[in-house]
């Protein structure tokens, strides 16, 4: 029989210790999600609907455009998630840009049925 001097603690890296946090790339799309539901939410307290649907639209836009832009420099220079961490050049960039813009349309939707509603 021979008898080990060494210890039983297993080390562990940086990427396994998740305890109460999320990995950044889904912490990135829960921003995002988030992010996408405060533009449907700023677009209806600003009143844009009652624009009509060409400028409603093209407001909506541009709220949606400087809101992603918001999110990009958190996600970037706050949190500072790079390429290494999300495992891609332009991750920082389209990680959750899908869910941002579902979400954003359906709170903008959403709302503006509950603030507005009068019968056509």
């Amino acid at each position: 029989m021979t008898s080990s001097t060494g210890s039983n603690i297993a080390v562990q890296t940086a990427k396994e210790v998740h305890i109460g946090r999320l990995p950044p790339a889904s912490l990135v799309y829960w921003l995002r999600l988030g992010f996408g539901v405060l533009a449907g939410v700023i677009y209806n307290l600003a009143g844009f609907g009652s624009l009509g649907v060409g400028l409603g639209t093209l407001s909506m836009i541009t709220v949606g455009i400087g809101v992603y832009s918001v999110s990009i420099f958190l996600v970037k220079n706050l949190l500072g998630y790079g390429p290494e961490l999300l495992k891609g050049p332009n991750k920082h960039v389209t990680i959750g840009m899908g869910s941002y813009v579902i979400w954003m349309i359906f709170t903008t939707i959403l709302l503006y049925t509950v603030l507005n509603p009068h019968p056509s």
